[in-house]
């Protein structure tokens, strides 16, 4: 389901530099900080009967091929490739003084008097407005974020194979999603971003939220969200390649190499 996306021109330094402002400002590593140890649960939980020693050897391969530098320096490259100048320029000035600026900052400061849990089950009573449903309904989608955390999850599953497969050199076959499974998977994502994006801006105003979706509806907006998130998807592929060469050598590496798939460069839309 995903292969590698494969650079076919390389950034200038300035360039490089405003995407790894980019991504320090879009706070990445409260996604990628994570994905090793997820990893290792996937793993655990596919074997279900993981050795004391292989449980060591696939922390240890993980540890080394998931290092977050690397992480890092893999999306800066893929989000750097076919990525115009002014575009990049675009996002970077939103991103530190833009409406999405603003709003950040915002939330930021908003302390909210009562739990998600207690907001939405208030919801019945105190529905709000047509209007802001609307609003937070289309942040949501301009913002793809629906299919970001399935596009993730996915990637993250396959991964968790391909590890298992260089462990033991075997495992069950990786099983993508169906059209009914992703359709269902993104309804239940949308709804559950909608419910948060309500809560965590519950003192942003209408206006504001308009004027940031028009930000990530524009040209440049919808490149940093599809580069974004599949630059992540492109630096697990590869930390994935990393650990996978630690645990099985070389021979078989060429092997996955050879049935890994790509990210697609386009969101899938439910």
């Amino acid at each position: 389901m995903f292969t590698p996306f494969v650079a076919t021109a390389q950034s200038t330094p300035p360039h490089r530099a405003n995407i790894e402002e980019i991504l320090e400002l879009s706070q990445v590593e409260n996604i990628t900080s994570g994905i090793g140890e997820s990893l290792v649960a996937r793993v655990s939980a596919l074997a279900g009967d993981l050795s004391s020693d292989e449980q060591k050897r696939l922390r240890s391969a993980i540890s080394r091929g998931f290092i977050q530098g690397d992480l890092h320096s893999d999306i800066v490259e893929f989000m750097s490739v076919e990525a115009e100048n002014d575009m990049v320029e675009t996002v970077l000035d939103r991103l530190r003084t833009g409406v999405t600026s603003e709003i950040r900052r915002i939330e930021g400061a908003y302390t909210p008097p009562r739990s998600l849990e207690e907001y939405a089950a208030d919801l019945e009573a105190s529905m709000p407005s047509g209007e802001r449903l609307n609003l937070a309904a289309r942040w949501v989608t301009a913002r793809s974020t629906g299919d970001f955390y399935i596009i993730l999850d996915e990637a993250e599953r396959e991964t968790a194979h391909e590890l298992l497969k260089a462990l033991r050199g075997d495992a069950p076959a990786f099983v993508p999603l169906s059209r009914t499974e992703y359709e269902r998977e993104h309804e239940n994502e949308t709804g559950t971003a909608v419910l948060s994006l309500l809560y965590r801006f519950e003192t942003v105003s209408n206006e504001l939220l308009r004027e940031a979706i028009a930000e990530y509806e524009s040209e440049s907006g919808q490149w940093y969200i599809e580069s974004y998130t599949f630059g992540i998807v492109e630096a697990l592929w590869l930390a994935g390649q990393r650990a996978a060469r630690q645990l099985s050598g070389v021979g078989v590496m060429v092997e996955l190499l050879a049935n890994s798939p790509a990210p697609s460069r386009v969101l899938p839309r439910a």
